[in-house]
C-alpha cells in the first residue's frame, strides 16, 4: 500500500512539473497575485505584512474544494491536522504538534482556539456548525497569547462570515453524489433602508453511512446537518457608530460510530486482542463492516442502537464606534448547545456471542476457536449527555492614527457552564476483566470564568523597522462538582449469576476548583526593506489553565487538577513577492518550548481517558507556502511543513517512560499542492493533493498510522456572463483507507476511518 501511495505522490508531482514545462512562454501575462486582507491580529492588514504565520482561505476557495467543516480544512494548511477524539463530539485539532484535550469535559480547554466573527468558541458542543456563506477562514499558527488570548497555545482558526450588503443579491446551490449525499445551500441579502441591511443564509447536508453494521443489517455513520444564520447590519453614512447582529442555529445527527478493532501486531505483555480475534472468527476482513452491539444500561427496557444528536445556537453582536484617533469595538457572544450520544467504543462485545443474534454464534464456539482471546472478551458501550452555555464580552480599543505609534488595548470576560452525564457499561466474561465489569455513572457540573486584560504597542523605529510589544494578564477559574456512581448490574454472560459486578468507579461526591493566573508577553520585530519583502522575528508565549479529570475513577483523582500548560515560541518568518508579482513565497522557522504540556490518552488500567502533564516538551520546524501565477488562468499552490517533536521529560502515570519520543498524533512531514486552471473562459479545473507522514497514536509510540495522501478534483463549467455554474467533483479519488482515530486498548488498535471515495455534481445559480 505504501508503495502505491508513494507512486501516486511521485506521479502527481511529475504531472504538475510536466504541465508547467509544456505551457508556452508567450502565455505569461503581467497579472499579479491578489492581496488578501487578514485580521489575525485583530486589525485589518495585508497577508504579506502580517507578522504571524497565517494561511487564509477565501470563500471562493472553500466552495471550490468543497470545504464544509474543520475535518475538510485539515490538510489544506501547513502544520494543521485533525483526528476524531475518543468521543463522537470530540474533535482534536492539531497545529504544530499541539492537540486539543477533551473539549466535552467541563474543565477542558482548547489548545487551538476557534473564533467565529471575533467571538471565541471554546467547546466542541458549540462547534458543530458547517462552513457556509463564508468570507474567509484564517489558520493562525503558533501561540497568540496577547491579542487572541484564551488558551490559544498552538494556534487559532478564525472564521469570518459574509456580511449583509446594501445591494440586493442571492444565490442557491444544490448538489448530489454517491452514498446518497445531498446538499442545499443559499443566501439572500439586501438593504432594508439607507442605514440597515440584512442577510439570511442556510445549508442542509446529508449522506448515507460509509460503513455497514452486519450484526443488525443496517448502514452505520448515516449523517445529516441543518444550519441557519440571520444577520442585521446597521451602518448609517452620517454616524460614527455601526453594529452587526448575527443569530445562528445548527443541528446534526448520526446513527452510530464505526469502530473496528485491529491487532497491534506486537508481542509480549498483556495483549489478549479480544475484538480482532472475534472478527477473525466471524471471517470479517473489511474495516468498513462492523459488529457493534446494541447498548444496554441499567434501567433500559431494551437494547438501544447507537446515535448522536447535537444542537447549538448562538448570538454575536459587534458594535463599533469610530473616533478621531481610535476605534471602539464591543464584542458580545452567547452560545448554548446540547449533545446526546450512545455508541459502542470497541465495536463488538458479549451480545455478538448470543445464540439468539443474527450470527447464531454461542460463546462455546468462540472459546474453542481461541481460548485466550475469549477469556478477555469485553463489552464497552458509552453514553454521554451534555448541556453547554457560554457568555463572553470583549471591549477593544484600536488606534487609527497613522503616526509613529499604534496600539491595541482591551479587556475580556467569559463564563461558561457545562452539565454532563456519562454512562459506561463494561463487562468481561472472566479472568482479569471480571473485576472491571459493571455500570458506572459520572455527573459532572462545572463552571469556568476567564478574565483577561491585554495591550500592545507598535513603534515605527525607521521606515523599514518596527517593533511591537504587548502582554496579557489572564485569570482562569474552574470549579464544579463531580459524582461517581457505581450501579449494580447483572451478568449478561451468565444470566443466572446473582452476584453484582464490580463497577469501574468508586462511589464519591467531590467538589473541585482552582484558579490560575498568568501574564503572557510578546515582542515582535518587523523589517520591510521594500514593498515586496517582509521579515519578522517574534518571541511569543501562551498559557492554558489546569484540567480536572472528566470521568475520574475515585474522589482523589477528581479533586486534583493537572498543572497549567505554558509555552515560549521563538519564530522567524519571511514573506516575499517576486517575478513581477506573479510569485509568492512565505515561510517560517520556529522553536516552541513547552512546560507541563497536557497530554490525553486512554488508560486501559481504569478503562478511562486521562489527561496528565509531560514536564517538558520541545517542538521545532519549518513551514512554507509557494504560490505561482504560471500563466493567465493557471495558478499553482504548494505548501508543506516539517516538524520535529519530542517529549523531553515525560513519565506517565502508568509508569511508562515516554521521554525522547515524538509527540502523539503529529506527522513529521506534511505537504500539499493544488492547481487551479481556467482552461477556457467557461471551463475551470481544480486539483488538490495532500500528503502526511507516518505518525504515532500515543506517547509511548507503540502504535502508528502509515503515511497517506488524498487526491481531490473539481471541474466547473460556467459560460461568460452567466449566472449559473455546474461542477463535477471527487474527493479521495484514489480511495485511500486511512484512520481518523485510534485508541490502543488491550493489544488492539480500536480504529475509526476517514471517508472513502466520494463524488458528485453541484449546480449553483446567483441573482441580483
Amino acid at each position: 500500500m505504501s508503495v502505491f501511495r508513494n507512486g501516486v505522490a511521485r506521479a502527481g508531482r511529475a504531472a504538475i512539473i510536466v504541465s508547467l514545462m509544456t505551457l508556452p512562454v508567450g502565455t505569461l501575462q503581467a497579472q499579479v497575485l491578489e492581496e488578501i486582507v487578514v485580521t489575525a491580529q485583530v486589525r485589518e492588514v495585508g497577508l504579506q505584512t502580517a507578522p504571524v504565520a497565517v494561511t487564509a482561505f477565501t470563500g471562493q476557495q472553500l466552495e471550490r474544494n468543497r470545504i464544509f467543516s474543520i475535518s475538510d480544512l485539515a490538510g489544506s494548511s501547513p502544520s494543521l491536522s485533525l483526528t476524531q477524539g475518543s468521543s463522537p463530539v470530540d474533535l482534536e485539532l492539531n497545529i504544530r504538534g499541539i492537540t486539543n484535550s477533551r473539549l466535552d469535559a467541563p474543565s477542558g480547554e482548547a489548545a487551538v482556539g476557534t473564533f467565529v466573527d471575533d467571538v471565541y468558541i471554546g467547546r466542541a458542543g458549540g462547534m458543530n456548525q458547517d462552513y457556509f456563506d463564508i468570507e474567509r477562514i484564517e489558520v493562525i499558527r503558533g501561540p497568540q497569547g496577547v491579542l487572541l488570548g484564551k488558551s490559544v497555545v498552538g494556534g487559532a482558526i478564525s472564521i469570518i462570515t459574509n456580511k449583509p450588503e446594501f445591494e440586493n443579491s442571492g444565490a442557491i446551490r444544490v448538489g448530489m453524489g454517491n452514498y446518497d449525499s445531498q446538499l442545499v445551500s443559499g443566501y439572500v441579502t439586501g438593504g432594508l433602508n439607507d442605514a440597515w441591511a440584512g442577510r439570511i443564509s442556510f445549508q442542509s447536508r446529508r449522506h448515507d453511512g460509509y460503513a455497514y453494521d452486519i450484526l443488525h443489517n443496517r448502514e452505520i455513520d448515516d449523517w445529516e446537518s441543518q444550519q441557519f444564520r440571520a444577520q442585521l447590519l446597521y451602518r448609517p453614512s452620517d454616524s460614527k457608530w455601526s453594529g452587526r447582529l448575527v443569530l445562528d442555529y445548527n443541528k446534526d445527527s448520526m446513527n452510530g460510530l464505526n469502530s473496528v478493532a485491529i491487532s497491534d501486531g506486537q508481542t509480549g505483555g498483556f495483549r489478549p486482542r479480544p475484538w480482532s480475534q472475534l472478527r477473525a472468527f466471524l471471517g470479517l476482513t473489511d474495516p468498513r463492516v462492523s459488529i457493534p452491539e446494541e447498548n444496554v444500561f441499567a434501567g433500559d427496557r431494551g437494547p438501544t442502537q447507537q446515535f448522536l444528536n447535537r444542537e447549538s445556537g448562538g448570538m454575536s453582536l459587534n458594535i463599533s464606534g469610530e473616533f478621531e484617533t481610535f476605534r471602539l469595538n464591543l464584542i458580545t457572544g452567547y452560545r448554548a448547545g446540547h449533545a446526546n450520544n450512545l455508541y459502542d467504543q470497541t465495536g463488538g462485545g458479549p451480545d455478538v456471542l448470543d445464540e439468539n443474534e443474527t450470527f447464531g454464534v454461542v460463546f462455546a464456539d468462540f472459546l474453542a476457536f481461541d481460548p485466550t482471546a475469549a477469556t478477555f472478551l469485553f463489552s464497552e458501550p458509552v453514553g454521554e449527555n451534555a448541556d453547554i452555555s457560554a457568555f463572553s464580552q470583549e471591549i477593544r480599543l484600536t488606534s487609527t492614527d497613522e503616526g509613529q505609534l499604534d496600539w491595541i488595548a482591551g479587556v475580556f470576560f467569559k463564563k461558561d457552564s457545562i452539565d454532563k452525564f456519562d454512562r459506561f457499561f463494561g463487562e468481561g466474561n472472566s479472568g482479569a476483566l471480571a473485576t472491571l465489569s459493571g455500570e458506572s455513572h459520572w455527573i459532572n457540573n462545572g463552571e469556568n470564568t476567564n478574565i483577561g486584560v491585554f495591550g500592545q504597542v507598535g513603534w515605527q523605529l525607521t521606515d523599514a523597522l518596527k517593533i511591537n510589544v504587548g502582554a496579557r494578564w489572564t485569570s482562569d477559574k474552574k470549579e464544579g462538582r463531580i459524582q461517581g456512581i457505581a450501579v449494580a448490574t447483572g451478568d449478561r454472560f451468565n444470566p443466572a449469576d446473582t452476584a453484582p459486578l464490580t463497577p469501574l468507579v468508586q462511589e464519591y461526591d467531590t467538589p473541585y476548583g482552582d484558579t490560575w493566573k498568568k501574564t503572557t508577553p510578546q515582542a515582535t520585530l518587523e523589517w520591510t526593506p521594500n514593498e515586496d519583502f517582509f521579515m519578522y522575528g517574534t518571541i511569543s508565549t501562551g498559557f492554558k489553565g489546569g484540567y480536572f479529570q472528566d470521568t475520574a475513577p475515585n474522589a482523589f483523582a477528581a479533586s486534583f487538577a493537572t498543572r497549567p500548560e505554558e509555552v515560549i515560541n521563538y519564530e522567524v518568518g519571511v514573506k516575499s513577492d517576486f517575478a513581477g508579482g506573479r510569485a509568492r513565497l512565505n515561510a517560517a522557522v520556529f522553536l516552541m518550548d513547552y512546560t507541563d504540556l497536557q497530554v490525553e490518552q486512554t488508560n486501559q488500567d481504569c478503562l478511562c481517558n486521562l489527561t496528565e502533564n509531560a514536564s517538558d516538551a520541545e517542538i521545532s520546524g519549518i513551514e512554507a507556502e509557494f504560490t505561482f501565477l504560471v500563466a493567465e488562468g493557471v495558478l499553482l499552490n504548494i505548501s508543506g511543513s516539517f516538524i520535529d517533536t519530542e517529549y523531553v521529560d515525560f513519565r506517565e502515570a502508568s509508569g511508562v517512560i515516554s521521554s525522547g519520543n515524538p509527540l502523539q498524533r503529529t506527522p513529521e512531514t506534511r505537504y500539499g499542492a493544488n492547481l487551479d486552471w481556467s482552461i477556457t473562459d467557461s471551463f475551470n479545473v481544480f486539483v488538490n493533493y495532500a500528503w502526511q507522514d507516518k505518525m504515532p497514536w500515543q506517547p509511548a509510540n507503540l502504535n502508528f498510522e502509515d503515511s497517506y495522501g488524498l487526491l481531490d478534483a473539481r471541474a466547473t463549467f460556467s459560460p461568460p456572463n452567466a449566472q449559473w455554474a455546474v461542477s463535477v467533483w471527487g474527493k479521495n479519488i484514489t480511495d485511500e483507507l486511512y484512520r481518523s482515530n485510534v485508541i490502543p486498548f488491550f493489544g488492539e488498535e480500536v480504529s475509526q476511518f476517514g471517508p472513502p471515495r466520494t463524488y458528485g455534481v453541484d449546480f449553483s445559480y446567483s441573482f441580483e
